[in-house]
């Protein structure tokens, strides 16, 4: 049975170093920190709400090496409902190498593997339409069309973050069928040609059904539909890695906006969530439960309990079958 959220994009393994200096041509360079883990933005998404207590399927594409017979192990442990995720055989499963120094400037290299035939993969509606949630992780334009046509015609929620390399996107047609808008500061610039102050935010959430919500790093966060304006400020944590952050504020904002539907609360939940995972290296390793989330909240005078008894009273109905 599908769940509650479906979450389509990439799943990659991700290869962190710290250097002392970014590699130049031909160097050689050895680092006393590293680590190897599960990524990919839509693999995060599905582990952090499946961690916050939402039955989460994964939509994607691996291929039939060792890292993807290890990335469907050790999603379906966590709990997530991999059955949409397909095997394609003679295709390897994608790989991300960064490289990191003191200052925070990065080196990437991606090979998206089998992530790159995503786009034609074909989903029945009777397959995920009874989910309350699409959220689509990436630029993926025929996945992204397909996804609004059914959020349309089934009553789901539609939400998109579209990554780094969406500028192709053709947003005009997109955003017309979006509830949930993830964006930072970068892209707000990039594909929208506009700047974080709330007159212009406000005027951009008018043109859309939906709610755009700013991820702003160290700054915080900024949610608005148009009309209701909200921020939200970090929660002071030591950090470790912030690699994933945005995918677990996501997947924290809506765990809370599709049981509450306010936007501060959201906002909220999305920042603790994040700070949470930041502690700790790799994009999942440091990912929180509800209760984690709940008690950092408390900690800052900050209530969730609605929320809360949304999980215990589908936990009580549950057992009642």
């Amino acid at each position: 049975m599908v769940g509650e959220f479906v979450s389509i994009g990439r799943i990659n393994i991700d290869i962190d170093m710290y250097v002392d200096r970014l590699p130049k041509r031909n160097d050689h360079i050895m680092c006393d920190e590293g680590h190897v883990s599960l990524g990919g933005s839509a693999a995060n998404f599905a582990t952090q709400a499946t961690r916050l207590g939402v039955k989460t399927t994964l939509m994607s594409c691996v291929g039939d090496d060792v890292y993807g017979e290890l990335v469907i192990k050790e999603l379906t442990k966590i709990g997530v409902d991999t059955s949409n995720i397909l095997v394609l055989d003679k295709n390897e499963t994608g790989i991300f190498f960064y490289a990191h120094d003191p200052q925070n400037d990065q080196i990437v290299v991606a090979k998206p593997g089998a992530n790159k035939f995503l786009e034609k993969r074909f989903f029945e509606d009777d397959s995920i339409a009874d989910a309350k949630v699409i959220h689509v992780a990436g630029s993926f334009p025929m996945m992204i069309g397909r996804a609004s046509e059914m959020t349309t015609t089934h009553g789901m929620v539609l939400s998109l973050d579209p990554g780094r390399a969406a500028k192709d996107l053709d947003f005009n047609r997109i955003l017309k069928q979006t509830d949930l808008l993830f964006l930072n500061s970068d892209e707000l610039k990039e594909y929208f040609k506009l700047e974080p102050t709330e007159s212009a935010l406000r005027k951009f959430a008018k043109t859309f059904p939906g709610v755009v919500i700013l991820k702003m790093g160290k700054n915080g966060a900024i949610a608005t539909d148009g009309f209701e304006y909200c921020t939200s400020q970090i929660f002071d944590v030591p950090v470790k890695d912030t690699l994933g952050a945005g995918d677990s504020f996501a997947a924290g904002f809506i765990t809370a906006w599709t049981r509450s539907e306010r936007i501060p609360q959201a906002l909220n939940v999305a920042n603790a969530t994040a700070a949470l995972t930041i502690k700790h290296e790799g994009a999942q390793q440091g990912q929180p439960n509800l209760e984690e989330v709940a008690r950092l909240l408390r900690n800052h005078n900050i209530a969730i309990d609605s929320i809360l008894k949304t999980f215990k009273s589908h936990s009580r109905s549950h057992r009642s079958r």
